[in-house]
Order: structure tokens, then C-alpha cells, then sequence
């Protein structure tokens, strides 16, 4: 059975990896004064690249490939409000056992087992747009259940040359 080799370790693997702070619009001041005026007006506006799973939590089914136990789709959708273009660079995935979404730690010398299907229809996403990108897992987990939660890490960088890096986690059940 083939194994998914992952680049990082579970305890490294952030959960809550901040919403690509490196992607909110530098945002100045926008002021309005006068000679006599007293007043100072201040606009901000606020942008962001979001990626979200749905759907979520997505249903888990007999596998169709012979080698895992179970299959379970969903689509990220890549959403950006940034004030300018994003390109892909890369897409990484985890799947681990859970139990009421709660990630459960096989014991030790077990492993999950998986591979994944992902059809990407480009890597850039123009401002003010979204991309639907599908995904497939194919799993067997340590525990014989079927409950498993993906981690997506999705690196982007903007034609200004800012990168950075937006995260979703999906329910497989």
C-alpha cells in the first residue's frame, strides 16, 4: 500500500495558521481637510485571499480504488479580495483520524494511509474573484473508521511579489 510521506511533522502542523495577514491591503488614510476644517475623515478598507471547504463535513463511501477503504470529495474555493491578482504556487494536504472532529493520534507504528485527486483549473485568481479547485481522498485509517479531518495549505503570492499561505480543514464522516 502506497503511504503519503508528509513534508511536516503533526505537532508542527499549525490548526489555526493566521488568515494571510501578509495579504490585507496596506490600507493609508484617506483625509479630507480644509483651511478651517477642524475634522479629519478616515476610511479603511479591508481585503483578504480565503480558502473554504464545502462541503463541510463531506461524506465518506466505499473507496472505489481497491487499495484504500474509503472516499470522500469536497471543492476549496480560493476566494480574493486582495487589491491585486494571486497566483497558486502550491497546494499541500493532510488527512488524519478523528472522532467528533477531533484529530486522534494513531498509536504508535500506524498510520494513515492516502492519496488524493486534485483538478485545479489554473493557478491564478484574478481580484474580486473566486476558483472552485475539486479534491478526491482515497484513505484507510489506523482505527478502521471512516471520520478524518484534511488539512489544506494552500502558497500564494501576489504580482506585487507578497506571498504567504491560507489554510482550510474539512470533515470527511
Amino acid at each position: 500500500m502506497k503511504k503519503h510521506v508528509k513534508p511536516l511533522s503533526r505537532r508542527r502542523l499549525a490548526w489555526a495558521i493566521p488568515v494571510l495577514s501578509l495579504f490585507t491591503a496596506a490600507c493609508g488614510d484617506d483625509t479630507t481637510t480644509s483651511a478651517d476644517d477642524t475634522s479629519t475623515t478616515t476610511t479603511t478598507a479591508t481585503s483578504t485571499v480565503t480558502v473554504v471547504g464545502t462541503p463541510d463535513p463531506a461524506t465518506a463511501v466505499t473507496s472505489p480504488d481497491g487499495n484504500f477503504t474509503w472516499a470522500g470529495s469536497f471543492t476549496a474555493t480560493v476566494s480574493n479580495t486582495n487589491t491585486t491578482p494571486i497566483t497558486i504556487k502550491s497546494i499541500t494536504a493532510d488527512l488524519q483520524q478523528a472522532s467528533g472532529g477531533i484529530v486522534i493520534t494513531p498509536i504508535t507504528g500506524t498510520d494513515e494511509a492516502f492519496r488524493f485527486d486534485v483538478k485545479a483549473p489554473f493557478n491564478r485568481v484574478d481580484l474580486n474573484s473566486s476558483m472552485a479547485i475539486p479534491f478526491t481522498f482515497y484513505y484507510t485509517l489506523p482505527n478502521g473508521g471512516r471520520e478524518a479531518l484534511v488539512s489544506l495549505s494552500v502558497a500564494v503570492t501576489t504580482d506585487e511579489g507578497a506571498s504567504g499561505t491560507i489554510t482550510a480543514t474539512v470533515k470527511l464522516q
